[in-house]
């Protein structure tokens, strides 16, 4: 037999791609912890290679220190014909593949910039990909064929192909994924620290500790990895992110003094920290919600919803009967509460026709 995709590793990439891939092409799976590999394949992700049939591309979706001897080892051994990686940065992975490889035109770099805090194949979903861009990094010496093979991997897995030279990369997903996880990482390590000292005030914590802190919760060691691979990039916006912090504490100290302070008066400081949460607003705006839209291509509809099981199909359900497309949702729960909301983002010519549709049903629109 040929596989038409061998899968490497089956954390949440691997086992996600694989269940994404099912139905369209025979998938294969190798993973060095059988542990891993059992879960994937009880989850219907593909079939286990026997590490002897081929595959017409093969995918290493391995820590970053390990792409590279694997790719050595298995291409070798003539395992595949076209291979893709799946590498959070791939500068440093691609110099690696190119200083230890003998022909790595059979090879393209590429990251699906999809992910969760959760890690490992009970994580994975077949949707994870679904209109989420997936880079493509070739390099100068990636063949044709590689990369086509690469881009159909991804639009098979639903994502969205952009070509970017690995450098490109590298300072994107600094900024889009790799500053936010440091910012979060550090915020939750200040709620350790207070909430130790006053673990009552952790009570009285909503939706925006909650989001700020989610990727958090991330796996160290995967995340101490990424991090020092791509530290020339990630370094000077952690600074810059300092800076704003350090000018805002500034500011802060100066209210709380009650004091004119050296940089101006009381209505200065105001000031200053009003420019700080404007620019947010403003750097806000710049984040695509879906498909490069942002917040202001769409309305909200806000529905207030009871803590019991069922509401959220619930509520699609009543959208769904009344014609109306939501492009997204977001769900703003608190654990012990008696109710919820379920922001439901949809195309502002439907919005009051959303709100009516979901009143008539019996639900409770508040906004």
């Amino acid at each position: 037999m040929t596989a038409d995709v061998l899968i490497v590793g089956t954390g949440l990439i691997g086992t996600s791609l694989a269940l994404a891939l099912e139905g369209q092409v025979d998938v294969a799976l190798h993973d060095r912890d059988p542990g891993a590999l059992a879960v994937a394949l009880g989850r219907g992700a593909g079939r286990a290679w026997d590490q002897h049939e081929p595959a017409r591309h093969a995918v290493l979706a391995l820590p970053l220190s390990a792409i590279a001897p694997t790719f050595v080892v298995l291409h070798e051994r003539g395992v595949a014909e076209t291979w893709s990686h799946v590498a959070s940065t791939q500068s440093a992975v691609q110099r690696d593949i190119e200083t230890c490889a003998g022909d790595a035109s059979v090879l393209c770099g590429s990251h699906p910039m999809a992910g969760s805090e959760r890690n490992g194949p009970d994580a994975a979903s077949a949707t994870l990909f679904a209109g989420r861009p997936w880079v493509l990094c070739p390099s100068p010496t990636t063949s044709a064929s590689a990369l086509r093979a690469t881009r159909r991997l991804a639009k098979l897995a639903g994502a969205d192909p952009v070509e970017l030279p690995a450098a490109q990369h590298d300072l994107a997903v600094a900024l889009v994924s790799h500053l936010p996880q440091v910012a979060a990482s550090a915020l939750a390590a200040v709620v350790l620290a207070e909430g130790r000292k006053n673990p009552a005030s952790l009570d009285l914590s909503g939706p925006g500790l909650q989001d700020s802190t989610r990727i958090a919760a991330s796996d160290p060691a995967l995340w101490t990895e990424i991090l020092g691979h791509n530290a020339r990039a990630v370094a000077p916006l952690v600074r810059a992110l300092a800076d704003e912090l350090h000018r805002a504490a500034g500011v802060l100290d100066g209210l709380a003094a009650g004091t004119p302070a050296a940089a101006g008066t009381a209505e200065a400081l105001t000031s200053g920290l009003r420019a700080l949460l404007v620019s947010g607003n403003e750097g806000r705006r710049l984040v695509p919600v879906k498909h490069g839209e942002h917040d202001s291509a769409f309305a909200v509809v806000r529905v207030a919803v009871p803590d019991r099981p069922g509401q959220l199909a619930g509520v699609f359900v009543a959208a769904a009967e009344a014609g109306i497309n939501v492009e997204d949702v977001r769900v703003e729960h608190l654990a012990g509460r008696p109710r919820g909301v379920i922001e439901l983002l949809v195309p502002p010519s439907e919005s009051r026709q959303a709100a009516a549709a979901l009143t008539a049903a019996g639900w409770d629109v508040v906004g």
